[in-house]
Protein backbone atom coordinates (compact mmCIF):
# COMPACT_ATOMS: atom_id res chain seq x y z
CA UNK A 1 0.00 0.00 0.00
CA UNK A 2 1.15 3.53 -0.71
CA UNK A 3 2.19 4.99 2.67
CA UNK A 4 2.29 8.58 1.36
CA UNK A 5 0.09 10.82 3.48
CA UNK A 6 -2.41 13.25 1.98
CA UNK A 7 -1.21 16.85 2.52
CA UNK A 8 -3.93 17.69 5.07
CA UNK A 9 -3.17 14.54 7.10
CA UNK A 10 0.56 15.28 7.05
CA UNK A 11 -0.09 18.91 8.05
CA UNK A 12 -2.26 17.96 11.03
CA UNK A 13 0.22 15.32 12.19
CA UNK A 14 3.01 17.93 12.00
CA UNK A 15 0.88 20.43 13.94
CA UNK A 16 0.17 17.87 16.69
CA UNK A 17 3.88 17.09 16.95
CA UNK A 18 4.70 20.81 17.14
CA UNK A 19 2.12 21.27 19.91
CA UNK A 20 3.61 18.43 21.96
CA UNK A 21 7.10 19.79 21.42
CA UNK A 22 6.07 23.31 22.48
CA UNK A 23 3.89 22.37 25.46
CA UNK A 24 5.47 20.52 28.37
CA UNK A 25 2.68 19.12 30.60
CA UNK A 26 5.14 18.03 33.29
CA UNK A 27 6.35 21.60 33.77
CA UNK A 28 2.77 22.86 33.95
CA UNK A 29 1.66 20.10 36.33
CA UNK A 30 4.47 20.26 38.87
CA UNK A 31 4.51 23.12 41.38
CA UNK A 32 7.42 25.53 41.12
CA UNK A 33 7.74 25.86 44.92
CA UNK A 34 7.43 22.36 46.41
CA UNK A 35 9.97 22.87 49.22
CA UNK A 36 8.48 26.23 50.21
CA UNK A 37 4.90 24.90 50.05
CA UNK A 38 5.82 21.82 52.09
CA UNK A 39 7.46 23.97 54.76
CA UNK A 40 4.35 26.16 54.98
CA UNK A 41 2.12 23.08 55.20
CA UNK A 42 4.16 21.53 58.00
CA UNK A 43 4.15 24.91 59.78
CA UNK A 44 0.35 24.81 59.88
CA UNK A 45 -0.96 26.20 56.57
CA UNK A 46 -4.33 24.55 55.84
CA UNK A 47 -3.10 23.45 52.41
CA UNK A 48 0.28 23.78 50.64
CA UNK A 49 0.34 27.10 48.70
CA UNK A 50 1.51 25.73 45.36
CA UNK A 51 2.50 28.01 42.48
CA UNK A 52 2.52 26.97 38.84
CA UNK A 53 4.08 28.11 35.61
CA UNK A 54 1.82 30.14 33.32
CA UNK A 55 -0.11 28.14 30.74
CA UNK A 56 -1.03 30.95 28.35
CA UNK A 57 0.23 29.10 25.26
CA UNK A 58 -2.28 26.25 25.64
CA UNK A 59 -5.26 28.12 24.20
CA UNK A 60 -3.18 29.20 21.22
CA UNK A 61 -2.21 25.61 20.42
CA UNK A 62 -5.79 24.44 20.86
CA UNK A 63 -6.84 27.01 18.27
CA UNK A 64 -4.04 26.02 15.89
CA UNK A 65 -5.04 22.37 16.00
CA UNK A 66 -8.74 23.18 15.64
CA UNK A 67 -7.94 25.04 12.41
CA UNK A 68 -6.78 21.79 10.77
CA UNK A 69 -9.00 19.08 9.29
CA UNK A 70 -8.19 15.37 9.48
CA UNK A 71 -10.72 14.61 6.75
CA UNK A 72 -12.20 11.14 6.30
CA UNK A 73 -10.12 9.92 3.39
CA UNK A 74 -7.31 8.14 5.24
CA UNK A 75 -7.26 5.19 7.69
CA UNK A 76 -5.44 7.38 10.24
CA UNK A 77 -7.90 10.30 10.07
CA UNK A 78 -9.76 9.08 13.14
CA UNK A 79 -6.50 8.71 15.09
CA UNK A 80 -5.59 12.31 14.34
CA UNK A 81 -9.00 13.59 15.42
CA UNK A 82 -8.67 11.65 18.65
CA UNK A 83 -5.16 13.04 19.15
CA UNK A 84 -6.50 16.58 18.81
CA UNK A 85 -9.19 15.72 21.37
CA UNK A 86 -6.50 14.35 23.71
CA UNK A 87 -4.51 17.55 23.48
CA UNK A 88 -7.68 19.54 24.05
CA UNK A 89 -8.52 17.54 27.21
CA UNK A 90 -5.01 18.04 28.55
CA UNK A 91 -4.96 21.75 27.69
CA UNK A 92 -8.39 22.35 29.21
CA UNK A 93 -7.40 20.56 32.41
CA UNK A 94 -4.25 22.68 32.76
CA UNK A 95 -6.13 25.89 32.10
CA UNK A 96 -9.09 25.25 34.41
CA UNK A 97 -7.08 23.28 37.00
CA UNK A 98 -10.20 21.80 38.60
CA UNK A 99 -11.48 18.32 39.44
CA UNK A 100 -14.02 18.17 36.62
CA UNK A 101 -11.54 18.84 33.83
CA UNK A 102 -8.89 16.56 35.36
CA UNK A 103 -11.46 13.73 35.46
CA UNK A 104 -12.42 14.33 31.82
CA UNK A 105 -8.73 14.13 30.91
CA UNK A 106 -8.28 10.83 32.78
CA UNK A 107 -11.39 9.26 31.23
CA UNK A 108 -10.43 10.26 27.69
CA UNK A 109 -6.97 8.72 28.15
CA UNK A 110 -8.36 5.52 29.76
CA UNK A 111 -5.97 5.82 32.69
CA UNK A 112 -8.19 3.85 35.05
CA UNK A 113 -9.08 0.91 32.81
CA UNK A 114 -8.09 -2.56 33.97
CA UNK A 115 -7.30 -4.50 37.13
CA UNK A 116 -4.02 -4.75 39.04
CA UNK A 117 -2.62 -8.32 38.74
CA UNK A 118 -3.32 -10.63 41.66
CA UNK A 119 0.12 -12.22 41.52
CA UNK A 120 2.91 -10.55 43.44
CA UNK A 121 6.01 -11.52 41.45
CA UNK A 122 9.29 -12.33 43.12
CA UNK A 123 12.01 -9.95 42.10
CA UNK A 124 14.42 -7.47 43.57
CA UNK A 125 16.13 -8.59 46.79
CA UNK A 126 14.50 -7.42 49.98
CA UNK A 127 17.80 -6.83 51.77
CA UNK A 128 18.49 -3.10 52.33
CA UNK A 129 20.69 -1.48 49.70
CA UNK A 130 22.80 1.63 50.12
CA UNK A 131 21.48 4.78 48.50
CA UNK A 132 22.88 5.85 45.16
CA UNK A 133 22.91 9.51 44.14
CA UNK A 134 21.28 10.89 41.01
CA UNK A 135 24.63 11.47 39.19
CA UNK A 136 25.31 7.71 39.13
CA UNK A 137 21.81 7.01 37.84
CA UNK A 138 22.30 9.61 35.13
CA UNK A 139 25.52 7.88 34.10
CA UNK A 140 23.74 4.50 34.03
CA UNK A 141 21.00 5.85 31.77
CA UNK A 142 23.57 7.45 29.45
CA UNK A 143 25.41 4.12 29.28
CA UNK A 144 22.13 2.32 28.56
CA UNK A 145 21.39 4.63 25.64
CA UNK A 146 24.90 4.22 24.25
CA UNK A 147 24.83 0.42 24.57
CA UNK A 148 21.65 0.30 22.49
CA UNK A 149 22.93 2.71 19.85
CA UNK A 150 20.23 5.25 20.67
CA UNK A 151 21.94 8.39 19.40
CA UNK A 152 20.35 11.81 19.57
CA UNK A 153 18.91 11.24 23.06
CA UNK A 154 20.23 13.15 26.04
CA UNK A 155 19.92 12.76 29.80
CA UNK A 156 19.40 16.06 31.63
CA UNK A 157 18.58 17.40 35.08
CA UNK A 158 15.10 18.59 36.06
CA UNK A 159 14.82 19.82 39.67
CA UNK A 160 11.10 20.73 39.39
CA UNK A 161 9.46 17.43 38.43
CA UNK A 162 7.92 15.22 41.10
CA UNK A 163 9.07 11.97 39.45
CA UNK A 164 12.63 10.73 39.83
CA UNK A 165 13.00 9.97 36.11
CA UNK A 166 10.90 11.06 33.13
CA UNK A 167 11.11 10.48 29.37
CA UNK A 168 10.09 13.39 27.12
CA UNK A 169 9.68 11.79 23.70
CA UNK A 170 9.12 14.90 21.59
CA UNK A 171 12.45 16.30 22.86
CA UNK A 172 14.30 12.95 22.85
CA UNK A 173 15.24 13.55 26.45
CA UNK A 174 15.40 11.57 29.68
CA UNK A 175 15.13 13.85 32.70
CA UNK A 176 16.46 12.99 36.13
CA UNK A 177 15.60 14.81 39.34
CA UNK A 178 19.02 15.77 40.79
CA UNK A 179 17.68 15.54 44.36
CA UNK A 180 16.35 11.99 43.93
CA UNK A 181 17.90 8.99 45.64
CA UNK A 182 18.20 5.59 43.99
CA UNK A 183 19.31 2.05 44.82
CA UNK A 184 21.58 -0.18 42.79
CA UNK A 185 18.59 -2.35 41.80
CA UNK A 186 16.99 0.77 40.29
CA UNK A 187 19.54 0.70 37.45
CA UNK A 188 18.21 -2.56 36.03
CA UNK A 189 14.62 -1.52 36.65
CA UNK A 190 14.82 1.97 35.15
CA UNK A 191 16.89 0.98 32.12
CA UNK A 192 14.22 -1.63 31.30
CA UNK A 193 11.37 0.79 32.02
CA UNK A 194 12.64 4.05 30.59
CA UNK A 195 14.94 2.92 27.77
CA UNK A 196 13.72 -0.51 26.67
CA UNK A 197 10.10 0.67 26.63
CA UNK A 198 9.64 4.45 26.55
CA UNK A 199 12.68 5.44 24.51
CA UNK A 200 12.62 2.41 22.21
CA UNK A 201 8.91 2.71 21.39
CA UNK A 202 9.43 6.38 20.60
CA UNK A 203 12.43 5.66 18.37
CA UNK A 204 10.55 2.89 16.56
CA UNK A 205 7.61 5.23 16.12
CA UNK A 206 9.82 7.57 14.09
CA UNK A 207 9.87 4.90 11.34
CA UNK A 208 6.11 5.16 10.89
CA UNK A 209 4.24 7.55 8.59
CA UNK A 210 2.77 9.60 11.44
CA UNK A 211 4.95 11.39 14.00
CA UNK A 212 2.14 10.56 16.37
CA UNK A 213 3.58 7.04 16.65
CA UNK A 214 6.67 8.60 18.23
CA UNK A 215 4.95 10.92 20.72
CA UNK A 216 2.04 8.61 21.54
CA UNK A 217 -1.25 7.60 19.96
CA UNK A 218 -4.36 8.70 21.87
CA UNK A 219 -5.00 6.45 24.84
CA UNK A 220 -1.58 4.77 24.61
CA UNK A 221 -0.18 5.85 27.99
CA UNK A 222 -2.10 3.05 29.73
CA UNK A 223 -0.24 0.50 27.56
CA UNK A 224 3.01 2.50 27.71
CA UNK A 225 3.32 2.27 31.47
CA UNK A 226 1.80 -1.22 31.61
CA UNK A 227 4.41 -2.55 29.20
CA UNK A 228 7.12 -0.77 31.19
CA UNK A 229 5.94 -2.57 34.33
CA UNK A 230 5.98 -5.88 32.41
CA UNK A 231 9.56 -5.11 31.37
CA UNK A 232 10.53 -4.51 34.99
CA UNK A 233 8.88 -7.80 35.90
CA UNK A 234 10.67 -9.61 33.08
CA UNK A 235 14.12 -8.53 34.30
CA UNK A 236 13.23 -9.44 37.89
CA UNK A 237 13.21 -5.86 39.14
CA UNK A 238 9.76 -5.83 40.76
CA UNK A 239 9.58 -6.48 44.46
CA UNK A 240 7.03 -8.92 45.92
CA UNK A 241 4.86 -6.09 47.27
CA UNK A 242 4.44 -4.29 43.95
CA UNK A 243 0.90 -5.49 43.20
CA UNK A 244 -0.37 -4.55 46.64
CA UNK A 245 1.29 -1.12 46.47
CA UNK A 246 -0.37 -0.47 43.11
CA UNK A 247 -3.76 -1.47 44.51
CA UNK A 248 -3.18 0.85 47.43
CA UNK A 249 -2.36 3.76 45.12
CA UNK A 250 -5.61 3.08 43.26
CA UNK A 251 -7.55 3.26 46.52
CA UNK A 252 -5.85 6.54 47.49
CA UNK A 253 -6.71 8.01 44.07
CA UNK A 254 -10.37 7.31 44.79
CA UNK A 255 -10.09 8.96 48.21
CA UNK A 256 -8.54 12.05 46.58
CA UNK A 257 -11.79 12.53 44.65
CA UNK A 258 -13.58 13.24 47.92
CA UNK A 259 -10.79 14.70 50.10
CA UNK A 260 -8.63 17.79 50.09
CA UNK A 261 -4.86 17.73 50.53
CA UNK A 262 -4.65 17.87 54.33
CA UNK A 263 -7.44 15.37 54.93
CA UNK A 264 -5.87 12.91 52.50
CA UNK A 265 -2.42 13.52 54.02
CA UNK A 266 -3.78 12.75 57.49
CA UNK A 267 -5.35 9.57 56.11
CA UNK A 268 -2.15 8.19 54.56
CA UNK A 269 0.35 9.60 57.08
CA UNK A 270 0.31 6.50 59.37
CA UNK A 271 1.27 4.37 56.36
CA UNK A 272 3.90 6.58 54.71
CA UNK A 273 5.09 8.94 57.45
CA UNK A 274 4.68 12.75 57.27
CA UNK A 275 7.11 13.45 54.42
CA UNK A 276 6.35 10.29 52.50
CA UNK A 277 2.63 11.06 52.74
CA UNK A 278 3.26 14.59 51.48
CA UNK A 279 5.02 13.17 48.41
CA UNK A 280 2.20 10.71 47.72
CA UNK A 281 -0.51 13.35 48.01
CA UNK A 282 1.53 15.87 46.01
CA UNK A 283 1.58 13.46 43.04
CA UNK A 284 -2.20 13.15 43.17
CA UNK A 285 -3.03 16.81 43.79
CA UNK A 286 -0.41 18.45 41.55
CA UNK A 287 -1.78 20.68 38.85
CA UNK A 288 -4.99 21.51 40.71
CA UNK A 289 -5.46 25.20 41.48
CA UNK A 290 -6.90 24.51 44.95
CA UNK A 291 -5.39 21.35 46.48
CA UNK A 292 -7.67 21.81 49.48
CA UNK A 293 -10.68 20.75 47.40
CA UNK A 294 -11.58 17.24 46.24
CA UNK A 295 -9.99 16.29 42.94
CA UNK A 296 -7.17 14.18 41.57
CA UNK A 297 -4.57 13.91 38.84
CA UNK A 298 -5.16 10.20 38.28
CA UNK A 299 -2.20 9.33 36.04
CA UNK A 300 -0.58 7.15 38.72
CA UNK A 301 -3.38 4.62 38.18
CA UNK A 302 -1.93 3.63 34.80
CA UNK A 303 1.04 1.77 36.26
CA UNK A 304 -0.80 -1.01 38.07
CA UNK A 305 -3.88 -1.10 35.86
CA UNK A 306 -1.86 -0.93 32.64
CA UNK A 307 0.41 -3.66 33.97
CA UNK A 308 -2.58 -5.93 34.51
CA UNK A 309 -4.10 -5.12 31.12
CA UNK A 310 -0.89 -5.66 29.12
CA UNK A 311 -0.11 -8.83 31.08
CA UNK A 312 -3.53 -10.28 30.23
CA UNK A 313 -3.30 -9.14 26.60
CA UNK A 314 0.05 -10.89 26.15
CA UNK A 315 -1.21 -14.03 27.95
CA UNK A 316 -4.20 -14.12 25.59
CA UNK A 317 -1.94 -14.22 22.55
CA UNK A 318 -1.21 -10.55 21.89
CA UNK A 319 2.01 -10.12 19.93
CA UNK A 320 4.74 -8.24 21.77
CA UNK A 321 6.19 -7.00 18.47
CA UNK A 322 2.95 -5.14 17.77
CA UNK A 323 3.58 -2.99 20.85
CA UNK A 324 6.97 -1.94 19.48
CA UNK A 325 5.90 -0.37 16.18
CA UNK A 326 5.68 2.84 18.21
CA UNK A 327 3.82 4.29 21.16
CA UNK A 328 0.59 2.40 20.52
CA UNK A 329 -2.06 0.93 22.82
CA UNK A 330 -3.27 -2.66 23.09
CA UNK A 331 -6.63 -1.42 21.79
CA UNK A 332 -5.14 -0.19 18.51
CA UNK A 333 -5.47 -2.54 15.48
CA UNK A 334 -1.73 -2.82 14.86
CA UNK A 335 -2.03 -6.25 13.25
CA UNK A 336 -4.43 -4.84 10.65
CA UNK A 337 -2.14 -1.86 10.01
CA UNK A 338 0.83 -4.18 9.46
CA UNK A 339 -1.11 -6.43 7.07
CA UNK A 340 -2.35 -3.41 5.11
CA UNK A 341 1.13 -1.92 4.91
CA UNK A 342 0.16 1.20 6.86
CA UNK A 343 2.98 0.72 9.38
CA UNK A 344 6.34 -1.04 9.32
CA UNK A 345 7.54 -3.80 11.66
CA UNK A 346 10.11 -2.65 14.22
CA UNK A 347 12.71 -4.39 16.38
CA UNK A 348 11.94 -5.61 19.89
CA UNK A 349 14.59 -4.96 22.60
CA UNK A 350 16.89 -7.86 23.37
CA UNK A 351 15.73 -8.04 26.99
CA UNK A 352 12.57 -9.85 25.82
CA UNK A 353 14.63 -12.62 24.20
CA UNK A 354 16.05 -13.69 27.56
CA UNK A 355 14.20 -15.89 30.03
CA UNK A 356 12.55 -14.01 32.89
Amino acid sequence: MDRTLPPHVEALDAAIFAAHHAVDPARLLNPLNVAEAQAAFFAGAPEPPFRYAASSELAEWQARLAAHSAGDDHPFSGLLRSAVASFDRMASALQHRDAEHFDLWAKHERWEDGVVPDAAPAGAPSAPEPAMGAPLMRQALEAGLAARGLVGWQVSWDPVMSARVLVESSRREIRVNPAAQFRESDVRRLVAHEIDVHVTRSENGKRQPLRLFSTGLPGSLHTEEGLAMCAEEHVGALGPGTAERQRRIGAIIQLARSMGFRELWEHVKPEYGPRGAFSVVLRLKRGLADPGRPGVYAKDAVYGLGWGAVRRWLADGGELAHLYVGKVGIHHPVGDWLREGLVLPAPVPVLWSTAP
